[in-house]
């Protein structure tokens, strides 16, 4: 799937892209496969998309797969206009995407999945790429979460 700048721009602007959405109660229950299932479909029909899997919780957590010319999520329209207009026709990328405010200062972290013709050549290895990279942010994401909770017991030992 190859797409020009400015091809892009105006799927996005004009919202030709699928939003799916699913949601996980909490991370022990938490099943990729319906996540990858969509993308595959939605890839070999050669759709945009953005496909979220929500945890719920105290801070939610967004774990989302998303097509893309740069890594930036596409409801940064106005960024990806700037940055990709009148570009050359180029592979379209699958990012993997990682919301919550303790994943990064910014609350976000992106990185590059595959480019489309590779996950739909080989999407088992890059099933697993995506899943082990959202298993790392989640961990990261729980270890902040700890060291936040043990922080406030800490200070109150050292003011004693």
């Amino acid at each position: 799937m190859q797409l020009t700048g400015n091809d892009f721009i105006a799927a996005i602007k004009d919202e030709q892209y699928e939003v799916k959405s699913f949601t996980a109660a909490d991370q022990a229950t938490v099943n990729l496969d319906d996540l990858f299932t969509y993308a595959e479909k939605a890839l070999a029909d050669n759709k945009l998309f953005s496909a979220e899997l929500l945890i719920s919780g105290d801070e939610p957590i967004s774990l989302r797969l998303e097509t893309g010319l740069i890594n930036l999520p596409i409801r940064y329209t106005n960024a990806i206009s700037k940055i990709v207009i009148n570009d050359p026709e180029t592979d379209v990328t699958l990012y993997m995407i990682v919301e919550h405010p303790l994943v990064t200062k910014s609350g976000l972290r992106i990185e590059t999945a595959a480019t489309v013709a590779a996950f739909l050549d080989d999407p088992e290895t890059v099933e697993a790429k995506i899943a082990a990279f959202f298993d790392k942010e989640l961990t990261a994401i729980n270890e902040a979460i700890e060291e936040q909770k043990n922080a406030p017991a800490e200070e109150a030992e050292d003011g004693e």
